[in-house]
C-alpha cells in the first residue's frame, strides 16, 4: 500500500461526524496515512477524516469542526472554542470549559473564548457550559499531535419580562423558572432568575416558562420555542391586581402581615410597615400583627387594579 493511501477496511471503521473538517499538517511517513500540509480548514469532506489510531478521534454526537496538526513530542495540545450556530462566524465569549482525563481527574476548568490546554496523549472528556446550554463530548489526543476543536452549540436565548396586565411597572419582584420540554433535559428546570429581562441562553427546543410575582400568589405559564441564533423577548402578563399594604402608626413598629382568602392563608410572614402584594382576582382579608395587637381589613382585588390597604389606630 502506498504511504499516502487510506487505511484498508480492516482498520477501525470510519465514523462520519457532522460538519467534520480535517486540516492535517502532518508529513506523510511510511507507517502513517495522514494528509499533508494545509493551514486552513477545507470544505467539508467527511471521507477524508478516518478515525483510527493514527489520526486521533472525537465522538460524533454533536456538530463540530476539527483541525489536526503536528506537534513536537511533549507539546501536545487541545484547543477548544464554540459558535452559537453552524452559520455564525463569531466565537462565543466566556464559555466555561471542563476537561477531565480517563481517570476522571480535572485537567482544565475555566471560562475562555478559546481554551488552549496542554495535554498528554490520551482519552479526554470535555464539557462546555454557556448559560443553560450544556455540551458533553470526548476525544482522543495522540502523541505528537495538536487538535483544534470548534463546537456548534445550536442555541438561542430568551428574555422574559413579567408584568401585571393593566399596570405599568409595579414595584414588585418576580421569579422566572424555565423547564425543558424537549431534549436531554426534558422535564427538568434548566434556569431560574429573579432578574426581569435577563437574557437566558438555552439550547434550541421547546420550553415552559413559569413566572411568579414576589410577594404574591400570581403565577403565569407560557410555552415557548427557542430558535438557534435568535433571542426571543417574551412578555408574560399576569392576570392579577396589586394590594399596597401600609400600617399607619408608630414608625418603629414591627408589623407582620398575613393575607387570607376565605379560611385559607395565602401569604404570611410579610414583614414591614409597607408591602406590595400581587394577588389573583378575588376577595381577601389583610391581617396586620403589631405585638399583641391584631388589625384586619377585608378587600377585593380585580385584574389590573391597584388598591391601597391601610391599617392603623
Amino acid at each position: 500500500m502506498d504511504a499516502c493511501t487510506r487505511p484498508s477496511h480492516t482498520r477501525r471503521q470510519t465514523r462520519k461526524v457532522q460538519n467534520f473538517r480535517l486540516a492535517a499538517l502532518f508529513s506523510c511517513v511510511a507507517i502513517s496515512c495522514l494528509l499533508t500540509a494545509g493551514s486552513a480548514l477545507p470544505a467539508a469532506q467527511p471521507d477524508l477524516a478516518p478515525e483510527n489510531e493514527e489520526t486521533g478521534s472525537i465522538s460524533p454526537s454533536a456538530e463540530h469542526e476539527v483541525a489536526v496538526a503536528k506537534a513536537a513530542p511533549g507539546q501536545e495540545m487541545a484547543t477548544l472554542s464554540a459558535r452559537l450556530t453552524d452559520q455564525s462566524a463569531m466565537l462565543l465569549k466566556n464559555v466555561t470549559w471542563l476537561v477531565t482525563n480517563a481517570a476522571g481527574d480535572t485537567v482544565f476548568d475555566g471560562a475562555a473564548t478559546t481554551a488552549a490546554v496542554a495535554l498528554q496523549p490520551g482519552y479526554y472528556a470535555v464539557e462546555a457550559h454557556y448559560g443553560a446550554v450544556e455540551l458533553e463530548e470526548s476525544f482522543t489526543l495522540l502523541e505528537g499531535t495538536r487538535m483544534d476543536m470548534r463546537f456548534v452549540l445550536n442555541a438561542g436565548a430568551l428574555r422574559v419580562l413579567p408584568r401585571i396586565r393593566g399596570l405599568i411597572s409595579p414595584d414588585i419582584g418576580s421569579s422566572t423558572r424555565v423547564y425543558a420540554l424537549t431534549g436531554k433535559a426534558k422535564g427538568k428546570m434548566v434556569r431560574e432568575t429573579a432578574t426581569p429581562g435577563e437574557i437566558i441562553n438555552l439550547t434550541a427546543g421547546q420550553y415552559r416558562v413559569e413566572s411568579r410575582l414576589i410577594t404574591g400568589n400570581a403565577v403565569a405559564v407560557m410555552d415557548v420555542k427557542v430558535t438557534p441564533g435568535i433571542m426571543s423577548a417574551v412578555e408574560i402578563d399576569h392576570r392579577a391586581g396589586l394590594a399596597r399594604l401600609s400600617y399607619v402608626g408608630a414608625p418603629d413598629s414591627r408589623v407582620e402581615w398575613e393575607i387570607r382568602r376565605g379560611t385559607e392563608t395565602e401569604l404570611s410572614n410579610i414583614i414591614g410597615l409597607n408591602a406590595n402584594v400581587a394577588l389573583q382576582p378575588g376577595e381577601y382579608i389583610a391581617i396586620a400583627r403589631i405585638g399583641s395587637e391584631r388589625l384586619t381589613a377585608s378587600f377585593q382585588i380585580k385584574e389590573g387594579e391597584a388598591r391601597d390597604i391601610m391599617l392603623g389606630n
